[in-house]
């Protein structure tokens, strides 16, 4: 028993998730099982509610953490951590790495936001333009934190060069099962996408145009992402995995999803300034980033349009009244 207890001591790893809001909850949880999890925030109230009472009221009310998670804020020592998760909003990653994670070593940096930098960049390529890591990972795939934080099955890509399968590892006996990929930035760009096309999908249920029109619109969101890959030199069958059209039905078809609940309060003409919107986010930069021509694009583009302020019904017709084509 006692060299049980050491072995697992031994294979145990500390983790740092930098960001306390519910997917970083979330994901402590679930990696506080089998390892020891450290909790940035940036709001010295949840730091010393988490430690203190367990819980992240904010978040998830009055449900129990696991004891094993601790908070803190501040400043970052990221040679004490085997893994540091980033899960802050996109456009924030810049900003946040320049202030806490500049000049020092990191083991693994494993990226959890799906959208772009404010300076429109892909958090992949600031990451090694500015961070000095040993390995660099994308997690993505259909997802919901609460559904996580509660035990629900659930199943999401990791992408890396190197070590992925060691990163995987640590969700060992855990809720969450991982599949593996190489492709760090279609698997950023499948994030970035799903997001935009999930304000659309919000925006079809604020019209109420129906299932029919919902079930049309994801398969042809399929079809302009898959040309967006190729576009871009990756492979279009990876809109085939979770990080694609897992993550993409995902969000197109519930209001859990913030970006689908965007579309939907837009076009209810409610306040939607309570959250990060990641989709609104990518909608005015990745284009500076990804090869786009919006005359192919005609969701894409009419998502854009209707975003920026054109008549949502106008640009729908517009939409719908295309010349008939093949597929």
């Amino acid at each position: 028993l006692i060299k049980r207890c050491i072995y697992r001591y031994e294979q145990m790893s500390r983790i740092l998730i930098i960001g306390a809001g519910c997917w970083g909850t979330a994901l402590a949880t679930v990696l506080a099982k089998n390892h020891r999890v450290f909790l940035w925030a940036r709001d010295k109230k949840i730091v010393d509610e988490i430690n203190s009472k367990h819980t992240n009221s904010k978040y998830f009310h009055k449900e129990k953490l696991n004891k094993k998670i601790t908070s803190f804020s501040g400043i970052i020592e990221s040679s004490r951590f085997d893994f540091i998760f980033y899960v802050l909003p996109a456009k924030f990653f810049s900003d946040f790495c320049n202030k806490y994670l500049v000049k020092q070593k990191i083991k693994n940096f494993v990226i959890c936001s799906k959208g772009i930098d404010s300076s429109g960049l892909l958090l992949s390529n600031i990451s090694k333009k500015i961070l000095s890591v040993s390995d660099l990972y994308i997690l993505s795939g259909p997802s919901f934190a609460h559904e996580v934080f509660n035990q629900k099955p659930t199943a999401i890509s990791i992408a890396g060069k190197k070590k992925v399968i060691s990163l995987g590892k640590l969700f060992y006996s855990s809720n969450i099962r991982i599949y593996y990929s190489k492709n760090i930035e279609s698997l950023e760009l499948l994030g970035i996408l799903k997001n935009i096309y999930a304000i659309g999908a919000g925006i079809i249920e604020g019209l109420n145009l129906g299932e029919n029109a919902r079930a049309a619109y994801i398969s042809r969101c399929l079809s302009e992402i898959s040309y967006m890959l190729e576009a871009n030199n990756f492979n279009p069958k990876n809109i085939l995995t979770l990080g694609g059209i897992g993550d993409l039905l995902l969000t197109c078809s519930s209001k859990n999803s913030r970006n689908y609940l965007y579309g939907y309060n837009f076009i209810k003409k409610k306040s939607n300034a309570s959250k990060t919107i990641e989709g609104i986010n990518s909608i005015s930069c990745i284009k500076r980033n990804f090869l786009i021509s919006l005359k192919y694009l005609p969701i894409l583009k009419t998502v854009i349009n209707i975003v920026k302020g054109k008549e949502p019904n106008k640009e729908i017709k517009l939409l719908l009244n295309r010349k008939f084509k093949f597929e």
